[in-house]
This record gives structure tokens, C-alpha cells and sequence, in this order.
């Protein structure tokens, strides 16, 4: 049974492809737009960068992150000999982690309808019927985005952590690692963000509640 050719993603964003000829995904040519549901399947960020290395079998069914790693495996690139190929192949990967969860999820902040789909995506529940609930819903809510942007795929449901000390507890462990800064960042994004190397501790409250621990504020 043969499977629907993808489209490469970045002709179907620009209308150009660094690989021409020898990229092996689709340019689009041949096929027409209909009413109903997409034959083909669009390549993303992620196929685009692995695509770059054609001698490593990419299994886009897998995690993102393991897959990296593994391909870092294949090429014999050890971080810590702070390897240039590697160190090139990591900024590139996480620019596509980025452009990838903009894909999925959108990168407008003021679009009700993305922070709408992200929360039922997080499970939060009522969904929110203003943009500034849905904000405030998600900036409570702890979730490892390359998991986020991996449930798309799979269609597993993404964890949720009980604070931001356990969720860089698992994503330490699972080597999941979501860059924090990077110039495609979009709107929505920046409200999942957290501080994954150096956790806020929880802390009771008066009332009883559990809190993020805010550091101190250095005096002028």
C-alpha cells in the first residue's frame, strides 16, 4: 500500500527549496487544491532539518529529542568534545523545534482561537471564553513542550506536573529540552516557558495553598 507523497515544507511556505531537485519531498507540482480533506501530507520543520542529513533514517513517528540524540549517536558527535558539526546541527534543530510548535499552535497572542486550542490540547478545563483567562490558565499549567509539539503526532495525551520542579525533574531525565530563548519564538509560546535548570520551589502558603517560591529581588 503505497502512502500519500509530503509536501515539503519550506516550497509551501516560500515557493523555494534549498535542495532544488534532490529535495525527496514534493514540490507541489501536480497536485490540486479540493474542497475536501488534504491527500498529501505537508512536511514540517522537524522533516526539513533531518532532511538535511539524508544518510540518517529519520523516524518522524518518534520523538523529536530521541531521535536528535540518536542521529548524534550515528554521526559520532560527543557533546561534551564540544563537537562544531553538533554544536551547527543543535541551534538548527532547535530553530525547527520552535518553528514547529509556531506551526502547530500559531504565534499570535491576541488569536482566541489558538490559546483556545492550546488549552483543550493541555486539558484545561472549562476551556476559557477570554484571551486573558486563557493566558493566565496556561501560564499555570506545566507541560514539556516537545512533548506538546510530539502529541500532534502521536495523539498521546501530554502530562501535566504539579509545579515546575517537577517537570524539570522529568524533562532532565527524558532529555527533552526546549529552547528557551530563540528569535522565532512566537506570542503563545512564552506563557509555556519555564525555568527548567533552575526550578522555583514550591511553598505552603497561608491558606494552605501550594506556590511557586519567587527568587528574591536584588537591592539597587
Amino acid at each position: 500500500m503505497s502512502s500519500s507523497p509530503r509536501v515539503c515544507y519550506s516550497y509551501s511556505q516560500t515557493a523555494s527549496c534549498r535542495f532544488g531537485s534532490q529535495c525527496r519531498f514534493a514540490h507541489g507540482e501536480g497536485f490540486k487544491t479540493t474542497n475536501g480533506p488534504s491527500q498529501t501530507h505537508t512536511q514540517t520543520p522537524l522533516d526539513d532539518f533531518f532532511a538535511t542529513y539524508p544518510a540518517f533514517d529519520y523516524n518522524s513517528s518518534a520523538s523529536a529529542s530521541s531521535e536528535f540524540y540518536r542521529m548524534c549517536g550515528q554521526f559520532g558527535w560527543d557533546e561534551e568534545d564540544k563537537d562544531k558539526e553538533r554544536e551547527q546541527a543543535h541551534c538548527d534543530f532547535k530553530d525547527a523545534l520552535v518553528q514547529q510548535f509556531n506551526e502547530i499552535y500559531g504565534t499570535d497572542p491576541k488569536n482566541l482561537t489558538s490559546w483556545r486550542n492550546l488549552c483543550q490540547i493541555v486539558r484545561i478545563s472549562p476551556i476559557p471564553d477570554t484571551l486573558e483567562s486563557c493566558r493566565e490558565a496556561v501560564k499555570a499549567t506545566h507541560v514539556n513542550i516537545v512533548d506538546l509539539i510530539h502529541t500532534k503526532v502521536t495523539g498521546k495525551p501530554v502530562t501535566i506536573f504539579v509545579s515546575e520542579a517537577m517537570l524539570s525533574k522529568y524533562t532532565k531525565k527524558e532529555g527533552k529540552f526546549f529552547p528557551r530563548d530563540n528569535a522565532y519564538a512566537g506570542g503563545l509560546l512564552r506563557y509555556l516557558l519555564r525555568r527548567i535548570m533552575n526550578p522555583r520551589q514550591e511553598c505552603m502558603s497561608k491558606s494552605g495553598q501550594r506556590t511557586q517560591a519567587r527568587g528574591r529581588r536584588r537591592r539597587p
